[in-house]
């Protein structure tokens, strides 16, 4: 009884540590899960921060590898902040120039006079430019003048209704304004792409001088040493674009051109490529090549200039 009573009892002690081992295991198995979570979790914070520097390393390379706007390097951004600006350039133009109208032809045939050809005119000379801004308004002047001397005998000229058919002096002027009113179409930090409008007056003027020959119904008259002047003027409205790019530091390109097709009665375009270098921050030096081109066919008058060449200017900006 008593050996019964004792392994009863054996078995029922075996029976309790059993039941209070289990909860220990159940404890233990909960904290290494607790545990494992939190190596999950420290892994995925570690991923995320090495994600967040290689985005932030992304991000400093892009940042780094745009130039933000420099204002000075485009017109219209400098206008906005120095208002006014002052330009001077030499611009060395090759002239091409014809014409025919009634106070100049070729006296026989009536047909367009080679002012360069014909009257020997040097055709390349010194054309002065101011260009004054006011924002993003400008007003540019050009004065281009040549002169030659040319025998008419072979090929004479009449000029406001007088032969020249001898010795001649000719004295050839062209005056160009062009007002334009500039408009942003599209900008970047590194490009801009502008429109503009405005109004473009022009006028040539030839002073002719030499012998001439006064003829009456067809029969010489007499003979004298004459001056005489033809010219022609007219205002032309314009449109145009120009697109501006920083290049490098402190220097920016441009490339730009307005005029009006006129159809059957001509054109007129003003074109120009340049570029510019900023060693302070109002004043500039640029350099480039412009072709400015005039035809205008009319009833019986025929003009064509066109003035083709290299120039080079600085601007300060106040």
């Amino acid at each position: 009884m008593k050996k019964t009573t004792l392994a009863l009892a054996l078995a029922m002690s075996a029976v309790a540590a059993t039941a209070s081992a289990a909860p220990l295991t159940e404890d233990a198995a909960s904290t290494e899960a607790v545990a494992a979570d939190a190596v999950t979790d420290a892994t995925a914070d570690t991923a995320a921060a090495e994600d967040a520097i290689f985005d932030d390393a992304e991000m400093t390379e892009a940042a780094s590898s745009v130039s933000y706007e420099d204002p000075k390097l485009f017109d219209d951004a400098r206008g906005a902040s120095q208002n006014i600006a002052v330009s001077a350039r030499y611009f060395r133009p090759k002239l091409t120039a014809k014409v025919k109208s009634d106070d100049i032809q070729q006296y026989y045939t009536g047909k367009q006079v080679d002012l360069v050809d014909t009257l020997n005119i040097d055709d390349t000379s010194s054309a002065p430019e101011l260009i004054f801004s006011f924002r993003n308004m400008k007003l540019d002047y050009i004065h281009f003048s040549t002169d030659g001397k040319a025998n008419l005998a072979s090929e004479p000229i009449k000029v406001n209704d007088y032969e020249f058919n001898g010795g001649a002096k000719t004295d050839l002027d062209f005056d160009y304004l062009k007002f334009d009113i500039t408009n942003p179409l599209l900008h970047t930090p590194n490009f801009h792409l502008d429109w503009s409008y405005g109004l473009t007056g022009m006028r040539w003027k030839a002073k002719v001088q030499g012998d001439a020959t006064v003829r009456k119904s067809g029969q010489v008259a007499y003979n004298e040493h004459r001056s005489e002047t033809a010219d022609f003027a007219a205002p032309i409205p314009m449109i145009g674009l120009k697109a501006s790019a920083a290049i490098g530091n402190n220097f920016s390109a441009h490339a730009a051109i307005s005029g009006l097709p006129l159809g059957n009665y001509g054109h007129i375009f003003d074109s120009e490529l340049g570029i510019a270098y900023f060693p302070a921050d109002n004043v500039d030096i640029q350099a480039g090549y412009r072709i400015i081109d005039l035809k205008i066919d009319r009833d019986d008058d025929y003009g064509q200039f066109k003035l083709a060449g290299p120039w080079a200017g600085v601007r300060v900006w106040f």
